[in-house]
């Protein structure tokens, strides 16, 4: 392409500057590359200006594009910087045969952007505008200076949809009441139908600018909570009108009363609000201030206690409830144990069952034994303490025991842990070849008296002699002892 003058005649020049000039006013925004050239923009403009090296901007082999490397730092060059949308713009938007663009730059905005208000709103387009979009800024801060302030979905309106003549400029007269503006969301609010209930007006007591839908209402009267927050009016409201309505649980919900389990049969109360919470309708909890629900009590049925088909008051001893397990376990009636089952049984289970032996510990031996090893007598009454009412039999068969008539006293030798081993503390030490058996030493069929020339023989002739500067000295195994403690 060759770069040529039009000889175009004045009228068709006009007339193609007017186009140009329309196109240049509407929008900075390319619809050709930025580095580019479109018929549509109008006669190129005059070069007479630029320099004499046309390889600076064009490619070698076509008029109509630029170099992709070129460049051109419009703020050192020529002291206007480009920012916004108009760093993006085609150079040729601004810079065509329309005239000298430092003129339009001189007249601001107005200068290449048509005003649409008809300098209704004068000439400070930046006041509302900024150069990142023609959209519209910072009127959330402006509009908060009128009587109506800008919040929630009103902030993304458009001006339009409330200010019918914005295009024209015009922007009193607007109104502020929410019904003026909302006619078609008050036609199409029918559950609850709003007309009927006569709310055509105020629409702020229940909706808020957020969001037409999920209105709110101070309920004061009944907190809207728990499993009640969220429900549709007419859920409770059932006649079509948002009066006055019963605050109690029972008058909403009796169909719930009547299928709940045992709750007809046993005339529960209808004061739902005892056992029920308003979170959730079960769980449900009762306050069983009578007797704690507590251990294997938890979680039973109402109707398993309260057998007579009421929940009036009933005993809270263990042997009403309990007595055939009583009469079933081992030994209970038999050995005529005591109906206060609590001495042996928790509520955690009826098994296993422990009792305070108080009046002897049973431990060692004892422990785990059947109770009517000790109480023969068929009962539970008070028995002797003592080791020799239940250990006889024991004592009788022990070696020795009866025939030098050992005390009574088992303990003495006995523990509680097993009967043997036993331990007796001898007064003279039982060790080596005095280890031996009881009736050895003690001959005379008592434990008091013993012998000792049983096993050592003396002649007592010879002995009197080897004892006769001993002072005191007789001849018996009482007084070997006094002087030979040790053997």
């Amino acid at each position: 392409m060759v770069l040529r003058r039009n000889k175009r005649s004045n009228g068709s020049r006009i007339l193609l500057l007017a186009i140009a000039m329309v196109i240049v006013l509407v929008n900075c925004r390319p619809n050709s590359p930025r580095q580019g050239w479109s018929k549509r923009w109008g006669p190129i403009v005059p070069h007479e200006s630029f320099p004499g090296d046309c390889g600076i901007c064009h490619v070698p082999d076509r008029w109509d594009v630029l170099r992709e490397d070129f460049a051109f730092d419009h703020d050192a060059q020529t002291g206007y910087p480009l920012e916004g949308a108009h760093a993006q713009a085609a150079c040729l938007r601004c810079h065509n045969d329309r005239g000298p663009v430092q003129v339009y730059v001189m007249r601001g905005c107005g200068g290449c952007h048509p005003d649409p208000h008809t300098a209704t709103l004068g000439l400070d387009c930046q006041k509302c505008h900024d150069q990142m979009s023609w959209q519209p800024t910072g009127l959330i801060a402006e509009h908060a200076q009128t009587r109506f302030p800008l919040s929630g979905a009103h902030v993304a309106a458009p001006c339009e949809s409330c200010h019918t003549g914005a295009t024209a400029g015009q922007f009193r007269g607007a109104p502020t009441e929410c019904d003026l503006c909302h006619q078609a969301d008050l036609a199409r609010a029918t559950v609850p139908d709003h007309a009927t209930n006569g709310w055509i007006t105020n629409c702020d007591r229940c909706h808020m600018p957020v969001a037409w839908e999920r209105a709110y209402i101070a309920h004061d009267f009944f907190p809207l909570v728990g499993g009640h927050a969220g429900l549709d009016c007419m859920q409770c409201h059932t006649s079509g009108t948002l009066g006055s309505i019963p605050s109690d649980c029972y008058s909403c919900h009796a169909t719930d009363y009547q299928q709940a389990p045992e709750h007809v049969a046993l005339a529960f109360p209808t004061e739902c609000a005892e056992c029920h919470a308003i979170t959730a309708w079960t769980p449900a909890t009762y306050q069983h201030a009578a007797f704690a629900l507590t251990g294997g009590h938890a979680g039973l049925a109402c109707a398993e206690c309260h057998t007579s088909g009421t929940l009036g008051t009933i005993p809270s001893d263990c042997y009403s409830c309990h007595a055939d397990d009583y009469q079933q376990a081992p030994d209970h009636v038999t050995q005529s144990f005591p109906t206060t089952c609590e001495q042996c049984h928790n509520t955690s289970a009826w098994l296993p069952a422990a009792y305070e032996h108080t009046t002897f510990p049973l431990t060692g031996g004892h422990a785990g034994l059947d109770c009517t090893q000790c109480h023969t007598s068929g009962t539970f009454g008070p028995i002797p303490s003592n080791c020799y009412s239940c250990h006889a039999t024991d004592y009788q068969q022990a070696p020795d025991h009866a025939i030098l008539a050992f005390p009574q006293t088992c303990e003495q030798c006995h523990s509680t842990s097993a009967w043997l081993p036993a331990t007796f503390d001898h007064p003279f030490p039982l060790t080596g070849d005095h280890n031996v058996l009881c009736t050895q030493c003690h001959t005379s069929g008592s434990t008091s008296t013993f012998t000792c020339l049983t096993c050592h023989e003396h002649n007592q002739s010879d002995t009197d002699e080897d004892h006769d500067e001993v002072s005191g000295y007789i001849y018996n195994s009482q007084a070997c002892y006094q002087c030979h403690p040790s053997g």
